[in-house]
């Protein structure tokens, strides 16, 4: 990263050339998700695993007030002064596929002028019965994401471009108008994609943790009691930054355009720009 460099060619970069940057990263993030509603529904056919992507997915729920585990909750995870709790049996789907089901009970509470709500997810049988944890719900599209700047640095590297970038005339180059190295590239999408990147490496670790599947106990002490070594309090954080990632991201996306200085973030950290090729 040369920011001198960088600052010295300023006058010679090129236009921001927004909508075509926008129409083309449309076209991109279009074309990657059927690439992935593909690849999951594969997976998804020879496995059991839950990868279903959010806008595929369909979770139809229904408030309850009996069941098999809704005793074992409120005794494990008694409700303090102004709590509320609401339970639910849900059944999730996706492509018309039978799915499963799964019992959800949220306890809902108040901290001045903020409303926390908590939510813990079962896996439970047709009638109600709780079942091994490992087929519960856990956070899967948001790692997908992980994919999305590798794929795009390798379309983008060595002279190629990206469909989008192709169909509207853009071109990512370095800025004494060289290619770019799959190394650079890489770096640059890193970059780019970095509000996104960050939510999907929380999302990644509360998969990995706890090492070893837990019992429902374990399950509800972790959403009772989250702290940022569980999978539940991993989550929680998540909910927390999604306000000031969202702020980040316009920041580091849309700032620089509006400002401009003939690159992005991205591009000044890289000494990379697009051009109209």
């Amino acid at each position: 990263m040369s920011f001198a460099a960088s600052d010295h060619q300023t006058a010679s970069l090129p236009p921001r050339h927004f909508w075509r940057r926008l129409g083309a990263c449309l076209i991109d993030i279009i074309i990657f998700r059927i690439a992935l509603i593909i690849i999951f529904l594969a997976i998804s056919a020879v496995t059991s695993w839950d990868v279903a992507l959010p806008y595929l997915r369909n979770q139809r729920c229904e408030a309850i007030t009996s069941g098999p585990l809704i005793p074992k909750v409120e005794t494990d995870w008694p409700l303090q002064p102004g709590e509320t709790r609401t339970n639910k049996l849900c059944q999730v789907s996706w492509l018309g596929s039978k799915g499963y089901k799964i019992f959800v009970s949220s306890v809902a509470s108040q901290q001045g002028t903020t409303n926390w709500t908590h939510s813990v997810y079962l896996p439970v049988d047709d009638n109600g019965n709780p079942l091994d944890t490992d087929v519960a719900d856990r956070p899967s599209s948001n790692v997908a994401l992980l994919i999305l700047p590798f794929a795009f640095a390798y379309l983008s590297a060595n002279g190629r471009r990206t469909l989008g970038k192709r169909l509207l005339s853009l071109r990512v180059k370095t800025t004494d108008n060289g290619t770019l190295p799959l190394g650079l590239a890489i770096k640059r999408e890193l970059f780019k994609f970095l509000p996104v990147i960050l939510p999907a490496i929380l999302g990644l670790i509360s998969l990995v943790l706890p090492p070893s599947m837990p019992t429902i106990e374990q399950l509800i002490q972790q959403v009772r009691d989250p702290n940022l070594f569980t999978a539940g309090g991993m989550l929680s954080l998540i909910g927390v930054l999604t306000p000031l990632l969202f702020v980040f991201a316009a920041i580091w996306w849309l700032y620089p355009l509006i400002v401009w200085h003939g690159q992005t973030f991205y591009d000044r950290f890289c000494d990379t720009k697009v051009v109209k090729d």
